[in-house]
């Protein structure tokens, strides 16, 4: 529900929308959601709500049609999808490196505390030792938040005894390098962190990972690096079990990762694709505007600066970075122009926006745009001249790459102006004469881009990331990759091609001509290499028999002529 309160002056029709007439009244709240448009309504009412969102639509007094606006932000937020959360126990044990003693005194009120410190003066304060004190230091941290072993070497003062190893759920270590979700290097927002995940709390899942489909290592080769320029450095590749893991104690939920992979192996869990998609919809629903925004939250505080913009349908999302290309295309193949309004974010990236323009530039328009609100009236003023494709279209595939390529092919109708350009996400390949056709890049191809057919090596362009898999995992270094993104040589193209020799017991091909002449060197074989795996062993056992038959033979002979 959303509650909407009259003195906003906003005029919106939606039937999720409840109107109040003022802030001030008492207010029967019994759903399970409920979207403030005003900071006075939640609190008023707020100890009354568990899962609310307060979004304060007065800025929308920026806009010259501000009803016309807030009926577009209301339509895409009554869309939502549930947000995961997962828990964690921490327990009370809790380790603190350090000297600040009046930490320790309120710290040791609440958890079971360790002090672990090499401060003469700090251990006299500490006497009689109503904290636990170990004299030392701290060798290593391993685990987890909530299972954390602290190597230490020292000795325990309360009973004299040596200590190597403390348990801790929590740990406030202002030497430590590195981030790691339970240890705090800030020691009073550590310590506001320990109180507060005492015993256990609820974290929100931002984003899952599926290792099944990510091309990110294969073998122990590094392929697709697309989601590590993370602008907050929080993914990584564990090289051990050949997949990517997210720091989450430094995860601000972005989206970016989520919105570059192509092959949909990392999902955004704060705004899933789907539902980003659906906003879309729920605004062209609602609104007859011609412009809509993707509109980062945290820009709506500038608003205030502002008056008489132009009217925009505006989609709210957590950063602009959640916002992939797919997005993009998706609302203007709906019939909108677009403009993306960050805010002054140092972790923007926009490798997907400059995706889609590219693709809507190699068909010759120029219907989305970049903007910040002061911008935004001579961007939208051209927009407003600028041309949107009209088709036919529909959303499909299982992973983005598919859904951008089934957009695309809705824009074939329209010829293409400007067919390339350079780009980092997308591949072409070139296989020269080495190739013997083993099928290693193709089984190292996370994308499908590649196959056997017949003698063939089939591309995809389409489909390439330039992951370069295939280049490392080719034994022959037979392949080339160009970055780049060809408009004109999306579709199958057969990339090389050679002789297939038949079995000649089975009649079936099997092996490339080249192929052939590369073993038939390295072994010295030549008959057998001419057999397919199948029948090559069946062939070995009848000349093995034969060979006995002539031996048992030929002793039968002698045997008769000594006779």
């Amino acid at each position: 529900m959303i509650l909407l309160c009259k003195k906003l002056g906003l005029d919106v029709d939606l039937k999720d929308v409840r109107v109040v007439e003022n802030c001030d009244g008492d207010f029967e709240i019994d759903d399970d959601f409920v979207l403030f448009t005003c900071p006075a309504l939640y609190h008023k009412v707020k100890d009354r709500v568990e899962n609310y969102e307060v979004l304060d639509l007065r800025v929308l007094k920026a806009f010259k049609e501000s009803s016309e606006v807030a009926k577009a932000v209301l339509a895409s937020e009554v869309v939502r999808n549930d947000l995961e959360v997962e828990a964690i126990e921490t327990g009370k044990e809790v380790v603190y490196v350090g000297d600040n003693v009046d930490l320790i005194s309120e710290l040791a009120l609440h958890c079971n505390l360790t002090v672990v410190t090499q401060s003469e003066e700090t251990i006299k304060k500490l006497y009689p030792y109503e904290v636990r004190v170990v004299k030392g230091s701290v060798k290593e941290v391993k685990g987890t938040i909530g299972d954390f072993e602290v190597e230490v070497e020292g000795v325990d003062l309360v009973n004299g005894r040596g200590v190597k190893t403390l348990k801790a759920g929590q740990i406030i270590y202002p030497g430590f390098e590195g981030d790691v979700e339970g240890i705090y290097t800030d020691e009073y927002r550590g310590a506001f962190k320990v109180l507060a995940n005492l015993g256990g709390y609820l974290k929100i899942k931002t984003v899952e990972i599926n290792p099944d489909v990510c091309g990110v290592m294969k073998s122990g080769l590094i392929g697709c690096r697309h989601c590590l320029s993370c602008p907050t450095n929080t993914i990584s590749v564990d090289k051990k079990f050949e997949r990517i893991t997210v720091n989450l104690a430094k995860c601000e939920g972005c989206g970016f990762c989520a919105s570059i992979c192509f092959t949909s192996a990392i999902q955004n869990k704060l705004l899933p694709s789907d539902t980003l998609l659906r906003k879309i919809d729920a605004v062209a629903n609602a609104t007859e505007c011609d412009v809509i925004a993707f509109v980062c939250k945290k820009a709506l505080g500038d608003l205030g600066d502002f008056k008489n913009l132009p009217t925009i349908a505006p989609i709210l999302v957590p950063c602009i970075n959640a916002v992939s290309e797919v997005h993009y295309l998706y609302a203007v193949l709906k019939g909108f122009k677009v403009v993306a309004i960050p805010c002054k974010c140092k972790n923007l990236k926009l490798d997907c926006f400059e995706i889609a323009r590219q693709t809507l530039n190699a068909f010759g328009f120029n219907c989305i745009a970049l903007a910040n609100w002061s911008e935004l009236k001579d961007v939208v003023k051209k927009l407003k001249k600028s041309k949107i494709p009209k088709v036919e279209f529909e959303l499909k595939g299982e992973n983005k790459r598919l859904q951008w390529l089934s957009l695309v092919e809705s824009l074939m109708v329209y010829e293409v102006e400007n067919p390339r350009f350079e780009t980092a996400y997308f591949g072409k390949i070139k296989i020269n004469d080495n190739c013997t056709l083993c099928n290693a890049c193709k089984n190292f191809c996370p994308m499908n881009a590649i196959r056997r057919e017949n003698g063939k090596v089939v591309f995809t362009h389409a489909l390439c990331i330039a992951c370069e898999l295939c280049v490392k995992a080719c034994p022959e270094n037979a392949i080339e990759l160009e970055k780049v993104l060809d408009f004109e040589n999306l579709q199958e193209v057969v990339a090389f091609e050679d002789e297939m020799i038949k079995c000649p017991r089975c009649g079936k091909p099997h092996i490339s001509k080249r192929a052939y002449e590369k073993m038939k060197g390295l072994t010295g074989m030549e008959k057998a290499l001419l057999f397919c795996k199948d029948c090559r062993p069946i062939i070995l056992l009848e000349g093995i028999y034969e060979e006995i038959v002539k031996d048992i033979e030929e002793i039968r002979r002698r045997r008769l002529g000594d006779v």
